[in-house]
């Protein structure tokens, strides 16, 4: 009986290490493939606030641009 026990206590130990090790795997697999996502986001995020950064220089300066033509007309005709 303690024989058949040993070996009963041997698979479930067993089986139990092997269960562990597919977790840890999958979970670093996991870890990888969200880095990976990550970056990827944050590729795209740096381009986005590039292109909409570039616009907003345009942009403050056409209102600056305006700003002072308007300044100008309030001078002349004000």
């Amino acid at each position: 009986m303690s024989k058949e026990l040993e070996k009963a206590l041997e698979g479930w130990v067993a089986s139990r290490k092997e269960g562990h090790e597919t977790f840890i795997r999958l979970f670093e697999q996991w870890g990888k493939d969200f880095d990976k996502q990550l970056q990827e986001i944050e590729k795209l995020n740096n381009g986005f606030l590039k292109s909409v950064q570039g616009n907003l220089d345009y942009i403050e300066q056409w209102f600056a641009k305006k700003e002072r033509e308007f300044a100008e007309l309030f001078r002349r005709f004000g």
